[in-house]
C-alpha cells in the first residue's frame, strides 16, 4: 500500500487524528467543559450508564485498546484517579 502511495496507520494514530479535535459547544457539551473531544464526552457518558469498556468499544465501533486510551487522557484531563471518580466529576460538574 505505501508503495502505491497511500498512507498508512495505526489504529491508535487514526483514532488519535479523528478525535484530537475538542467537540463543539452545544447540547451535548457545556461551554466550560475542559477541552475534551467529543469521542471522550461519549466514553464518559457511556461510563456513567455502568458500561465497560467492551461494550463501549461496541457501541462506538472502535477496539478496547482505543476506549482504554481515551479513558487514560480523560482521566489525565480531569485529574480523576479512576473511573468512578471520572463519572462522579462529570455529573457533578455538569459536562453530563
Amino acid at each position: 500500500s505505501a508503495h502505491r502511495g497511500e498512507g498508512r496507520l495505526s489504529h491508535l494514530a487514526l483514532a488519535r487524528l479523528l478525535d484530537g479535535s475538542p467537540a463543539p459547544a452545544g447540547p451535548g457539551r457545556p461551554p466550560g467543559a475542559p477541552g475534551l473531544t467529543g469521542r471522550q464526552l461519549d466514553v464518559l457518558r457511556l461510563m456513567a450508564d455502568g458500561h465497560g469498556n467492551e461494550a463501549i468499544a461496541a457501541t462506538l465501533r472502535c477496539s478496547r485498546h482505543t476506549v482504554k486510551n481515551v479513558i487514560y487522557e480523560l482521566m489525565g484531563q480531569l485529574q480523576v484517579r479512576n473511573r468512578a471518580h471520572a463519572v462522579a466529576h462529570a455529573l457533578r460538574t455538569g459536562l453530563i
